[in-house]
């Protein structure tokens, strides 16, 4: 059976979206899924793109045909500078149907597909393209993930309030990378009284993926 493609992103960088995708990619293997991975943009790439590469090796494990696939299939565009895509490729063009070409290829070979943004959703691609294009460019639905320090409850606030302007289908997570008893103190209340559930990656990792197949 074919799942629509799921795109992770999150409320900034470093907040865990690869170590994230990762977690989505054993649960869903271990559903007997081949699971396919997609990085349309890495930057920061000096000698090879590293998100991209932990990606593929983890997807190889429950995909044996993704080994056939090289890191520019699963990473086809990269730049070295660490900054967004737009300011990152200087004058260059990013052709999209050219990504478009590279998940195909990854998507006949998979029962779902994952796709893992760069950045944030606001993160310029081209002057009139961002990161949040891709949710519709490639037809997928979302899991946005939040962190748990201070300052979280505005951050996934203005995400949240972003992908409901978008009518898209996504799911939400919260990934405690440490100091859990710090998030109970000061943002868990708020999220309790805000919303009807609150998910955490670290332990409710089986309902997010069941959210994501609905």
């Amino acid at each position: 059976m074919k799942y629509p493609p799921i795109f992770i992103t999150a409320t900034n960088t470093d907040i865990g979206k690869t170590y994230s995708t990762c977690k989505l990619i054993q649960e869903l293997g271990s559903r007997g899924l081949r699971v396919g991975v997609f990085k349309p943009i890495e930057t920061g790439v000096i000698d090879e793109p590293l998100d991209g590469k932990l990606l593929l090796e983890v997807a190889q494990k429950t995909n044996p045909t993704l080994k056939e696939f090289t890191l520019s299939d699963i990473v086809p565009i990269q730049f070295k500078l660490p900054a967004s895509p737009y300011v990152a490729k200087g004058k260059e063009n990013i052709d999209i149907k050219a990504l478009h070409v590279s998940f195909e290829k990854i998507a006949k070979i998979s029962d779902i597909v994952l796709i893992e943004g760069a950045g944030g959703l606001m993160v310029p691609v081209e002057k009139d393209f961002y990161m949040y294009n891709f949710i519709k460019e490639f037809d997928a639905k979302t899991l946005l993930i939040t962190h748990g320090n201070l300052g979280c409850i505005n951050d996934t606030l203005l995400n949240l309030e972003f992908l409901k302007s978008l009518h898209v289908d996504y799911t939400w997570c919260v990934n405690i990378k440490d100091n859990f008893e710090h998030f109970q103190e000061v943002t868990y209340p708020f999220y309790q009284e805000k919303f009807e559930e609150v998910l955490f990656l670290q332990k409710d990792l089986e309902k997010i993926v069941n959210n994501l197949l609905l």
